[in-house]
């Protein structure tokens, strides 16, 4: 398994740091990360704009779960068209195909450069989503989750998510005997930094369903308040963040 970025990718990276607004990572700075561990970030989707400033910037390699259809160029090409440019968008169907053909190759090229995970929908294909992020963990890639029910909300706050992709957790574990760290990731556009919050992590004590909705609220109640920060006046964030 590579554990870095295609060389297309790491150039669109480049390119896009002309562009947008440099958010800094610095894993030392949060105590509570052990990167040695098995990790698996959470963060908001916010129509795509947060995991696209947290992969541009990342100074760490992580692999990220996409939607499996854009990762393929037929069925994204399938998908652009009939969904996303004609429904979505109200463009006519023939432009909306016009329109895809070119951008469903660009788009799963690039996806596959930077070696994403594809993530199924349908219950015996989703055990490949899985295998391939066991996998990734275990030689120590963390991965990036973007949990939301509603992608395509851009608004500040996270609402309802997933409870799904923390069976991992319980695959995880039944494998190499350990749990993973769940870890909320935010990139602060205000204060130009990625926010860690709380580790949060399984510990057996309960059903796994019981806390799999325990861990999930946590998760959602943490991303929401490094999110709240980004909505504050950045110089009286710095003037707290000196007094600390």
């Amino acid at each position: 398994m590579k554990k870095r970025f295609g060389f297309w990718v790491i150039c669109l990276r480049q390119i896009a740091r002309l562009f947008v607004p440099r958010i800094s990572f610095n894993p030392a700075d949060y105590p509570q990360l052990d990167l040695n561990r098995p990790t698996v970030f959470v963060t908001h989707h916010e129509n795509l704009k947060g995991p696209l400033r947290i992969i541009i910037w990342t100074p760490i390699f992580m692999r990220t779960w996409v939607f499996a259809k854009l990762v393929d160029q037929k069925t994204c090409y399938r998908h652009f068209s009939r969904f996303t440019f004609s429904k979505r968008f109200g463009l006519p169907l023939w432009l909306a195909k016009t329109i895809a053909w070119p951008t469903s190759w660009i788009t799963a090229f690039t996806l596959k450069q930077a070696r994403v995970i594809p993530v199924y929908r349908k219950n015996k294909e989703i055990k490949q989503t899985f295998a391939t992020s066991l996998e990734a963990l275990s030689q120590g890639v963390p991965i990036l989750i973007m949990p939301d029910v509603d992608y395509a909300n851009d608004t500040d706050q996270v609402g309802k998510i997933y409870e799904g992709f923390l069976a991992i957790d319980r695959l995880y574990q039944k494998r190499f005997k350990d749990h993973i760290q769940f870890v909320p990731i935010y990139a602060n556009k205000n204060l130009r930094k990625m926010q860690v919050g709380k580790v949060h992590a399984f510990t057996g004590e309960l059903s796994f369903r019981k806390e799999a909705r325990i861990v999930a609220q946590k998760l959602r109640q943490d991303l929401n308040r490094l999110i709240d920060t980004d909505q504050e006046d950045p110089a009286k964030e710095k003037k707290v963040l000196s007094k600390d």
